[in-house]
């Protein structure tokens, strides 16, 4: 399995980067555009791949004067807009960014090296700490595509890993304020997530009172939306780093597969016209699930660790040890009419998708 893991650093710059981070914004635009005109030109027959953009796009995007390895990325982020974009106006990019792929640049231990144009290069300083000092003189990782935003550098490292021989799973059930976990040995954590979305709540009103009081200036709406929307991203990942950290270290020191619930589609429960509250609707579409479990799927690669997911459907109404329909006590406790026992709903998901996760991973016979 190839596992990715990106790494951000901190820079500074020999030149200032402005033009050129506007230069290629441009240009990415300008693919964009080319890719709808296509499109509009051909009775809604759609690019097939990005190197059909690449062919239509190159002599406009060869004007600006840049080496080709941006006119090639430059297609790549486009098609990629292109592609999954479902809006019926043109799309545009506003933010400032660089983005080259793992031929167009160089980096000899803390100095990388970026082309502007052939032979005229920008040398940039990253700032490192022991962590990502450990990513860039490990020899035995491979160096991918390089992301540059006006204040950091992101570098793709891969490295090829086996997938380990597993002694049982653990089953995770996310939830909007904690995620609880099982194991096959029996152990049972809930981690306390509900800081995660206070921060949400705190921020959904900070943003409520910015564009109240920013009516008639639009641009001061946006930096200041912009800065807190950072500040906020920022201590959501923190928490959740903290979390999926711990259950991807214990999956690795116990040698434990992971499964989890496949939630693909939530969102629509909480669509306006559902006959919910907008504090509801709010308050559940800020709910961090995906970002979760993409930051457990990511660190269980790299470690080797394979990850299921299960059908979410039922795992909090059926015993995990008979299969029995269970039945709703007071608060959030459910009991087994035939085995007796009374357990917390988290737990009791949590169980279940551990089971499921197992039958998953059980090669057949």
């Amino acid at each position: 399995m190839q596992a990715v893991k990106a790494v951000s650093f901190q820079y500074s710059a020999s030149h200032d980067l402005s033009s050129l981070f506007e230069d290629f914004r441009l240009m990415c635009n300008d693919a964009i555009r080319i890719a709808f005109q296509f499109e509009k030109e051909n009775n809604g027959k759609k690019l097939r791949n990005r190197f059909s953009l690449i062919e239509l796009a190159y002599p406009r995007l060869k004007e600006y004067g840049l080496h080709s390895h941006y006119i090639l990325s430059a297609c790549e982020v486009a098609f990629s807009v292109y592609r999954n974009d479902k809006r019926k106006s043109i799309p545009y990019i506003n933010r400032a960014f660089l983005r080259l792929d793992n031929q167009s640049y160089r980096l000899n231990h803390l100095i990388l090296r970026i082309p502007v144009r052939p032979r005229h290069f920008i040398y940039l300083t990253l700032h490192a700490s022991d962590y990502q000092l450990a990513f860039v003189d490990d020899p035995a990782l491979k160096r991918g595509s390089i992301t540059l935003t006006s204040h950091t550098v992101s570098i793709a490292f891969t490295k090829q890993t086996s997938q380990m021989d597993l002694r049982g799973q653990i089953g995770i059930d996310v939830n909007e304020r904690n995620v609880t976990w099982s194991d096959s040995a029996g152990r049972i954590e809930r981690d306390d997530t509900s800081e995660v979305a206070e921060l949400k709540e705190c921020y959904r009103g900070i943003r409520a009172k910015i564009a109240e009081r920013t009516q008639k200036d639009r641009r001061v709406q946006r930096d200041l939306l912009s800065k807190y929307g950072k500040r906020e991203k920022v201590r959501t990942l923190q928490q959740l780093h903290r979390v999926t950290k711990g259950i991807v270290k214990h999956a690795q020191v116990n040698r434990f597969g992971i499964g989890m619930e496949k939630l693909k589609g939530i969102r629509k429960l909480y669509r306006k016209g559902n006959g919910q509250r907008a504090s509801y609707r709010g308050r559940m579409n800020s709910w961090t699930f995906r970002e979760f479990q993409r930051q457990i799927e990511y660190k269980a690669l790299w470690a080797g660790i394979p990850v299921t997911y299960v059908n979410a459907r039922g795992t909090s109404r059926k015993c995990p040890n008979c299969g029995s329909s269970l039945t709703r006590l007071e608060g959030r406790k459910l009991t087994c009419p035939s085995c007796r026992r009374t357990e917390d709903r988290d737990v009791i998901a949590s169980k279940n998708i551990m089971a499921c996760a197992v039958l998953q991973a059980r090669p057949s016979t």
